[in-house]
């Protein structure tokens, strides 16, 4: 499977009270807002403008069909999320897996910045979409909902590994690595794999080859690249682990 795009997206919420130049005090109707459509996306632009503080306070929502498979990752923020019947307000660590062909909405509700990971990706391979359906279609899940399972090396959140509409084996976990610990030693697997950063300073070993990441810092590793990762730091470390095939 290829890795198309991974986009970082942070949405500005929130009407200042102030006076403004361009933005005035009042109520801004959902059914009033500017729609704008392309063959895949449509943005509905609910405000946008200078207020006393800002040089452009922008908000926006959007939802979007695409034959991509899509997962977003909520990084910072709290975002409510429409997908199919299901309607959640996520925080942190939350995450949406889209199957290809579906819609969504997402939409910041907080008073600041809300950040979330996009990866869109398309299988080499014909895309199932009976298999995506019969394995539970697109689903969120809710960082909250986590359980979290304790090990000698720190401990693991399991999210879901399961088949999906592009993939025979998506599987994601987030990891916590206590101090001065290595994962394990270098290994290989057929499924590529990305580490992306929530907390902490590690240092990866990546085909005899050392990489330092920190937070929200990501690492791609290909498929039977030798790898292992380590906590370099003096607390413990968090980072989803994200293979696919």
């Amino acid at each position: 499977m290829k890795m198309l795009l991974l986009l970082l997206i942070t949405m500005i919420c929130g009407i200042t009270s102030a006076q403004s130049d361009s933005v005035i005090s009042g109520v801004y109707k959902w059914d009033d807002s500017k729609v704008e459509k392309s063959d895949n996306i449509e943005k509905r632009q609910i405000l946008e403008g200078r207020t006393t503080d800002d040089e452009n306070l922008n908000i926006y929502a959007f939802k979007e069909k695409s034959d991509e498979e899509t997962l977003l990752i909520i990084k910072k923020g709290k975002v409510k999320v429409s997908l199919r019947n299901d309607n959640k307000i996520l925080s942190p660590g939350s995450t949406v897996l889209i199957m290809s062909g579906d819609s969504y909405e997402i939409e910041n509700i907080g008073d600041s910045y809300a950040t979330f990971y996009v990866f869109l990706y398309k299988s080499k391979y014909p895309v199932d979409i009976k298999r995506g359906i019969e394995t539970g279609g697109s689903f969120i899940t809710d960082w909250n909902d986590l359980e979290f399972h304790p090990h000698a090396k720190g401990g693991i959140r399991q999210y879901f590994s399961r088949p999906t509409s592009m993939a025979k084996r998506f599987d994601i976990h987030v990891t916590t690595l206590n101090p001065e610990i290595k994962s394990h030693e270098p290994h290989t697997h057929r499924a590529a794999e990305i580490v992306l950063m929530i907390k902490g300073n590690t240092e990866m070993e990546i085909d005899h080859g050392f990489y330092k990441g920190t937070d929200g810092d990501l690492y791609f590793l290909g498929s039977n690249v030798p790898h292992a990762i380590k906590n370099i730091g003096t607390k413990p470390c968090i980072y989803f682990a994200i293979q696919w095939e």
